[in-house]
């Protein structure tokens, strides 16, 4: 899904670009994160699409806390980080949010654990994407 990478400036009380702005390509994989420790785990991962510059990276956790404010702009927070989505379009919202829906019931049931994941399961999730890598073009 492509959207721009926003994140909380708590010190004007807004919501700011990101890496300097502009449209990122954002997906949720399952993969290694820089905070975990090498151990795999889902991930929100944004990349600006004009350079491949990453500009984010966030682990899913249990107890996300996901805001839809508006058809098009959606933010959550992970301890004391906040970060946001400006979407192109609802429908890239509506798609996003599924994605990360699931991702969470998984944590919630405790099914992304290789031991209790059934091979259809384990197969999709070692390619290092989740089902939710959805493009639309401009």
């Amino acid at each position: 899904t492509d959207a721009v990478v926003m994140t909380r400036d708590d010190s004007s009380g807004g919501w700011v670009p990101l890496g300097g702005g502009g449209l990122s390509h954002v997906i949720i994989c399952k993969g290694r994160s820089s905070e975990g420790r090498g151990r795999r785990e889902y991930v929100i991962r944004g990349e600006r699409l004009r350079d491949r510059a990453p500009v984010l990276e966030c682990a899913i956790q249990k107890g996300l806390v996901y805001n839809k404010v508006n058809p098009i702009f959606h933010h959550w927070r992970v301890e004391e980080r906040k970060f946001g989505l400006t979407f192109q379009s609802p429908a890239d919202a509506i798609s996003f949010e599924r994605g990360l829906q699931s991702v969470l019931e998984k944590l919630d049931r405790g099914s992304d654990s290789p031991s209790s994941s059934t091979p259809e399961e384990g197969d999709t999730e070692d390619d290092g994407q989740a089902s939710v890598s959805v493009s639309y073009r401009e």
